[in-house]
């Protein structure tokens, strides 16, 4: 693998955290792209492989942003090439959306450090880290062909894949340190997001392992 393209925002759910210590120690060379910049496809497309991070940003029917549409284009675009897609969070979402699946806007946002139930053994049974308001709707997935569910949890999709696209509602590549700065930098109160930051760091190791291992998998290392 020659290089690898990550699409996220600036500021918001932008640190890599234990994603840029995989990168390092697989000595990949990535380069970074904004949603608040003109960001160039054609580049992007280029990539060996592509990774989209988490964002506000909604895709859910009656909820679409104004820039979601130029990114499930990018996507499905990068998916057709054959080449390893990553989608996290708002990124496994926007995954959905390229090839047919729904996203929908959750009653209740599910938040928490946890086990989900697993479908298969291919994602680690451990504990992710789930804050997510917007949800892919697993039925909507059924009719997807060579799509393979990973995950569920709260009636969302939580991992998924469909040849070499993969797609995970939680957060592998954040810490508990950078979860509470990514958190706060929208607003939430530290009450709201200590807990969750607190039982990350008390599995700091295997949490970091698992996130190792499911980098090297969507990844094809």
């Amino acid at each position: 693998m020659k290089s690898v393209a990550i699409l996220s925002h600036e500021t918001i759910a932008a640190e890599l955290s234990i994603l840029g210590d995989w990168l390092n120690e697989r000595e990949l060379t990535f380069k970074r792209y904004y949603r608040e910049q003109d960001w160039n496809a054609e580049e992007i497309l280029e990539a060996d492989f592509l990774i989209v991070l988490g964002s506000p940003n909604s895709t859910a029917v009656g909820y679409v942003c104004e820039s979601a549409p130029g990114e499930v284009d990018l996507v499905k675009r990068f998916i057709a090439t054959g080449k390893p897609y990553f989608g996290i969070c708002y990124g496994a979402q926007i995954l959905a959306k390229a090839i047919g699946g729904e996203v929908a806007r959750r009653e209740i946002k599910n938040i928490g450090f946890k086990e989900f139930d697993a479908k298969t053994q291919i994602i680690d049974s451990g504990s992710w880290m789930l804050w997510h308001e917007d949800m892919v709707v697993p039925e909507s997935l059924e009719n997807v062909k060579d799509i393979k569910l990973h995950g569920v949890d709260s009636g969302a999709a939580i991992a998924f894949n469909k040849d070499n696209a993969w797609g995970v509602q939680f957060h592998p590549e954040v810490d508990g340190n950078a979860l509470g700065r990514m958190i706060a930098s929208i607003g939430v109160p530290e009450e709201k997001w200590r807990p969750v930051a607190d039982a990350m760091n008390a599995d700091d190791a295997g949490h970091r392992k698992r996130a190792f291992e499911l980098f090297d998998l969507v990844s094809g290392q």
